[in-house]
């Protein structure tokens, strides 16, 4: 059955590509977590899709043991770890026209004729508000730090956007409602062998 209604066909090409069971693993993780049956069922079905990813393998039948090993591999969520602003890569904000983000690489670019940046001034402001760690995303390989803006910091922000070399980071945040900020963290790399 088909619609009329359809104004469009969008084709994109496919492309084969040889994904590390590791990498695998993790888009896995960021779906269902830390659950070995779940983890388990995927593996055995052979097909995951993320977003606008689809993956597939042949069918792997792995033990319980082989299972826990993998997901050992990964680390456990630690809502104790204390935030570490020199490793923070991304600010996520809640405005009126939705989520948004603001990279440490775009916050960290100048405004023409401006001498200071957005980034380090605006992750001490928040690091003052004490981020808490709230979970951990096995998708992006960080722990996710939230914090409660109040008025005074969103106020601060919107000042600081000013900074911003985007206008369009710097709008989305000049109609900053009070709310929280998602705060991405990865942790230091470590061999996966």
């Amino acid at each position: 059955m088909s619609s009329e209604a359809v104004g469009y066909v969008s084709m994109t090409a496919v492309h084969r590509v040889d994904v590390p069971l590791d990498q695998l693993a993790s888009r896995i993780l960021g779906l269902c977590g830390k659950d070995p049956a779940r983890v388990a069922t995927i593996f055995r079905r052979g097909t995951l899709v993320t977003e606008d990813t689809r993956y597939r393998w042949l069918p792997l039948e792995a033990s319980e043991e082989e299972i826990a090993e993998l997901l050992g591999r990964f680390p456990d969520h630690d809502p104790d770890r204390g935030f570490d602003r020199e490793n923070c890569i991304r600010m996520e904000f809640q405005g009126f026209r939705g989520a948004f983000e603001i990279t440490r690489d775009a916050g960290r670019e100048r405004r023409l004729f401006r001498r200071k940046v957005f980034w380090d001034d605006a992750l001490e402001l928040i690091e003052n508000l004490d981020p808490q760690c709230q979970r951990h995303s096995y998708s992006d390989g960080a722990d996710i730090f939230v914090v409660d803006l109040t008025p005074d910091a969103c106020a601060r922000l919107r000042q600081l956007g000013r900074r911003l070399r985007y206008t369009s980071l710097e709008t989305q945040l000049r109609s900053l409602p009070a709310g929280q900020v998602s705060l991405s963290v990865p942790r230091p790399s470590r061999s996966m062998d």
